[in-house]
């Protein structure tokens, strides 16, 4: 009995060993070398060491300050990445990471992919060759994402000793600048013909560790396809007529950016300011970046998927605008330069214009108003980020202006459709003030109890700042759609993080919009403008994830997620913008008139003034000024006509002849019986008493004029002449003093 006891124990304690997580032939310190490219000089070796010990699934850093804050999560991605593959690991254990280089910055995301690849080696027990590196960011499904820099850093890669050098799927067409013309080139070739060095492109993290197992020289770059990437292409997609303006938007920045990269290129091979390799390779790679995002939103733009074609298009242009910048205006990279601080100057001018103008907005097309405010936020946003901030490295700070101007640009874009010859102006209405301030303290409750760090995540800070800023400028419906947005962005970073994506949950609401905004009557409509953009662009991905299923479930897994991510957005906005539109179809309108010609005219005045289910808006001011004088002289005009009666009204009722008239239509009046004896003697007497009193006028009147007339006479300014006439008058009395003498002696007679 004792011995089987021993035999019973000693088979648990081997099960015990072999489950524990010293089970792995685990090589506890691990390191390769990876690559950066530097803000200022050209690409530069680092060495990623990382330590795995036994643990709970702790992630320690112990990097130096020059690499990015990014560098976390493509730790956590790289750990997530490396259980899928060994199994069990992710919380066994804790992970110490560690990178150490002397160059200027380094891009952290890019070296998630290397961490896989060392962590999975690791686990295996087998050392990785000092002849292979990689670049590449990681997803937690093992998904090999694109980086910048790649020829820089494969350039230094083969100068440090690099034999096989690894690099995401579709990143062989690079555009370089080689002996002062750019150009693009087929990086494979060129390595392995100019340096000696074979370089692989990689989709997944299995693609790696099965290139990583080979041996080097037994790698034929010859027989490797080109796979160059080809951007999924789905059928062609109907949009609804609410997105026919982004149609037409569509068309002009695909132009305008191909022009302006033609542009930029000429500037740069023509260009001899530019003297700083580093500079020239970072322009480079923001030019290479807008041409490929030009050559994706044509493919987006010919299958009508508008957002995501405008989305592209954006990036080209905020990518042309910083390459164009450094090559125009080298000085705008110095730390205290004064013409970077010039386009502070005017991108805050351009900020508050536009500002102005989008109270102009007409209520019809309310949606791609708040469009444009959105933008305009983040642009203002980002413009006080630039002033406030001096510690962002200069390429950093060419890029936030860029995007910030760009999204000035497109607000004004918006504003352009959303100003028309409609009657009515669109003002937000305060109504939605509580629910605007309710929106954004639900994304912070939620934050609150998220382990999602805001601080590192860009476009979550962007939209919940700009909420913020928008309430406080009771521009409460734009705040709305910012905190609407932000929490879709905030659920889709939670669900993110779990270990096996809900894909019950995500076709649920993905079913639920397209029944609801993809129906005939949505695509005859042209109102939810937003929400059934965000819908369309995640159908995009949600199509890459059904052609991706077979051939690459890793690549679906990652489209499936983006898709959820965009589906997120567009159910937060949808529920909004029905409440939204829904007031103002149904809510009684109440007009303003206010001049919204007059420059110091805000929206912000009147946004106190509503009542429950009142919208007030303006009444378009069409040629008020000449209305407003018509209007004025009509007025005079009949304040002359009345004054005029009323004064002949007056004037007649105090004639004698109008009082006599009275008097007898009175005599008449009591005569025929319609007015009693009493009535008639009151009003008789008044009437008396008024003809009393213009005769006594007329009397006072006559004897003004006869003083006037002494008066006149007293001095006169001839006294010879009116000497004579005095004789004259004398003379003629005389005469008829005799007459009358005369005709008495007469009468005597007879």
């Amino acid at each position: 009995m004792f011995k089987k006891n021993i035999i019973l124990i000693s088979l648990l304690f081997i099960a015990m060993i072999i489950i524990s997580p010293f089970s792995f032939a685990l090589i506890e310190h691990g390191s390769m070398k990876i690559f950066a490219v530097s803000g200022t000089d050209s690409a530069m070796d680092a060495n990623l060491e990382i330590e795995i010990h036994a643990g709970t699934g702790q992630i320690l850093t112990n990097i130096n300050s020059l690499v990015g804050n990014a560098t976390q999560e493509s730790q956590k991605n790289a750990v997530n990445a490396t259980d899928k593959v060994i199994g069990d690991t992710k919380t066994k254990f804790d992970y110490v990471f560690n990178i150490q280089s002397g160059a200027y910055s380094i891009d952290g995301p890019s070296a998630g992919a290397a961490m896989a690849l060392l962590m999975v080696s690791m686990f295996k027990d087998r050392n990785i060759s000092n002849d292979v590196s990689m670049t590449g960011t990681i997803t937690q499904d093992g998904y090999v994402g694109d980086v910048g820099g790649i020829y820089q850093k494969s350039k230094r890669a083969s100068e440090v000793g690099i034999k096989l050098f690894l690099i995401p799927y579709g990143n062989r067409d690079q555009v370089v600048n080689i002996d002062g013309e750019v150009q693009k080139i087929d990086l494979v070739d060129y390595a392995y013909k100019e340096w000696g060095l074979k370089i692989v492109e990689v989709k997944t993290l299995n693609d790696v560790l099965s290139y990583v197992s080979k041996d080097i020289d037994q790698i034929d770059i010859n027989s490797i396809p080109d796979n160059t990437k080809d951007l999924f292409i789905p059928e062609k997609l109907e949009y609804s007529n609410a997105l026919n303006p982004m149609r037409n938007l569509v068309n002009k920045y695909i132009l305008d950016s191909e022009d302006k990269l033609k542009e930029v290129k000429d500037n740069l091979n023509n260009s001899s300011l530019i003297k700083d390799p580093g500079i020239q390779e970072n322009i480079l790679l923001v030019i290479e970046g807008a041409d490929e995002a030009i050559r994706n939103a044509k493919i987006y733009s010919e299958k009508n998927y508008l957002y995501s074609a405008a989305n592209n298009s954006f990036v080209a242009i905020a990518n042309i605008t910083i390459a164009n910048e450094i090559i125009s205006n080298p000085s705008v990279l110095s730390l205290s330069s004064t013409a970077f601080n010039e386009r502070l100057n005017t991108l805050e001018e351009k900020i508050n214009l536009t500002e102005k103008r989008s109270t102009l907005c007409s209520l019809d097309k309310l949606e791609w108003c708040i469009g444009a405010r959105q933008r305009l936020t983040w642009a203002k946003d980002k413009l006080n980020s630039l002033k406030e901030e001096n510690t962002k490295d200069p390429l950093t700070k060419i890029s936030d202006y860029s995007y910030a101007i760009s999204w000035v640009e497109i607000s004004n874009d918006f504003l352009d459709i959303g100003i028309t010859d409609s009657k009515y102006k669109f003002i937000e209405s305060s109504e939605f003030k509580v629910l605007a301030q309710q929106k954004i303290i639900d994304v912070e409750n939620k934050l609150a109890l998220s382990s999602i760090e805001i601080s590192k995540d860009e476009d979550l800070l962007k939209r919940l700042n700009s909420a913020k800023i928008n309430y406080s400028r009771g521009w409460y419906i734009t705040s709305i759609y910012d905190s609407s947005t932000a929490m879709g962005v905030l659920v889709s970073r939670e669900e993110g993080t779990e270990t096996v994506f809900n894909n019950s949950l995500f076709q649920a609401k993905y079913d639920k919009l397209i029944t609801e905004l993809r129906s005939n009557k949505e695509l005859n409509s042209e109102e939810h403008v937003w929400s059934k953009m965000y819908l369309d662009h995640a159908i995009y991905f949600y199509k890459s994830y059904e052609n991706s299923l077979i051939t690459d479930s890793e690549k679906a897994q990652a489209d499936l997620r983006t898709s959820n991510s965009i589906v997120n957005i567009a159910v937060s906005l949808f529920e909004v913008e029905d409440e939204i539109i829904s007031y103002y179809n149904s809510a009684d309108i109440q007009i303003i008139i206010s001049d919204i010609n007059n420059e110091t005219n805000n929206i912000i005045h009147t946004k106190n003034i509503d009542d429950n289910q009142k919208v007030y808006i303006y009444e378009k001011e069409t040629s008020r000024n000449n209305t407003v004088l018509y209007v004025i002289l009509g007025g005079l005009f009949l304040i002359i006509v009345i004054v005029i009666i009323e004064v002949e009204i007056i004037r007649r009722k105090n004639s004698k002849e109008f009082v006599h008239k009275q008097i007898s239509h009175l005599d008449e009046m009591l005569l025929e019986g319609r007015i009693s004896a009493f009535t008639y003697k009151e009003m008789r007497s008044k009437y008396l008493e008024e003809l009393r009193l213009i005769k006594e006028k007329e009397s006072k009147k006559n004897n003004l004029k006869s003083n006037l007339k002494v008066k006149k006479e007293h001095f006169s300014i001839n006294p010879i002449q009116d000497e004579k006439k005095e004789s004259k008058k004398v003379e003629i009395k005389d005469k008829e003093k005799q007459k009358d003498k005369t005709k008495l002696s007469l009468k005597k007679g007879l």
